[in-house]
């Protein structure tokens, strides 16, 4: 993820971009965003670059940090909410997605999607990542999440993690413990440290058999989750002992509409939204939601979504 936010003063663009000329790398201006993620809604970005390689993300973060603008890096762009007003600095879409096998041991880079992770380890006989079918993001985006589904985390399997930190400038290796995990929580949520790559701790399994869980995993999915429609994933953690999707399907909200954004009819803690839909109003559907259900059932729902960018203009509408 990363810091990138509110409006950037047009001096500190202009020294991020003639330090990127210098160092000979080029990021275009005013990029949308939309398209690059699920929900498809928000804004454009200050500035926009790709990188292919671990070596060339840490460039563009560094260049970021020296430059004193703020960055955030871009996975496949789910669980995601880009305010239409943008997203301030320079995003970095994370391409990186070298993955290496060794007996039982993954190694890959942050940028690799999670589906093609589960089918090299199907491949190889590795049991263990088989939920990960059901995460729509990288790898470095599940690790900040602590992603999980079909009763499996990422904290079950991940060995250890690289990761750059923004305050040093030094690349960190952390052990699982050192990650602070939680039910949708890591300390990269809240240290601004950027995953980098990891290494997963798997164990051996029949190909048929990982690739059936697979596909069941899979097959339930798609019965369930409205994968047709523009969406980001599950807008809200699920609160102890109970499920998010229940709770607002019982307070009679599936169906509901704000502008563009609807709750699906099909799975309750999803939002989708219409083609050129408005990131205000899945914010404004997801506080009324929010709402509803505690003033219903006294549920404090919290965000698994995560809304970025500069929302000023939208809050003060509201």
């Amino acid at each position: 993820m990363g810091d990138a936010g509110v409006a950037v003063a047009a001096a500190d663009l202009a020294r991020l971009d003639a330090a990127a000329t210098e160092a000979g790398v080029e990021l275009r201006p005013d990029v949308p965003l939309a398209p690059l993620t699920t929900l498809r809604v928000g804004g454009a970005a200050d500035r926009f670059a790709e990188a292919h390689t671990v070596a060339e993300l840490l460039t563009l973060l560094r260049l970021a940090r020296n430059a004193r603008v703020p960055s955030f890096v871009l996975g496949n762009g789910s669980d995601l909410v880009v305010a239409d007003a943008g997203l301030g600095g320079l995003v970095i879409r994370n391409r990186a997605r070298e993955v290496s096998i060794d007996g039982t041991s993954l190694r890959a880079e942050a940028g690799a999607p999670m589906a093609m992770l589960v089918k090299r380890c199907t491949a190889a006989g590795l049991a263990g990542l088989e939920f990960g079918i059901s995460i729509p993001g990288t790898l470095g985006g599940a690790i900040w999440a602590n992603a999980g589904a079909h009763g499996g985390e990422m904290r079950d399997v991940v060995k250890w993690v690289e990761a750059w930190d923004p305050k040093t400038d030094d690349v960190l290796r952390l052990a699982n413990a050192d990650c602070a995990f939680a039910y949708r929580e890591s300390r990269f949520k809240h240290s601004g440290e950027v995953v980098l790559r990891a290494g997963v701790s798997l164990g051996p399994g029949e190909r048929d058999r990982i690739a059936e869980r697979v596909a069941g995993h899979q097959a339930q999915r798609m019965a369930t989750q409205p994968l047709a429609d523009q969406n980001a994933g599950s807008v809200f953690r699920n609160p102890p002992g109970d499920h998010a999707g229940r709770l607002i399907d019982a307070a009679g909200l599936k169906g509901r509409r704000v502008g563009t954004a609807a709750v699906s009819t099909l799975h309750a803690n999803f939002i989708v939204t219409d083609r050129g839909g408005r990131a205000a109003d899945v914010r404004a559907l997801g506080d009324l939601v929010r709402e509803a259900v505690e003033e219903r059932f006294g549920v404090s729902l919290v965000y698994e979504i995560e809304f970025v960018g500069d929302w000023s203009e939208a809050e003060g509408a509201t």
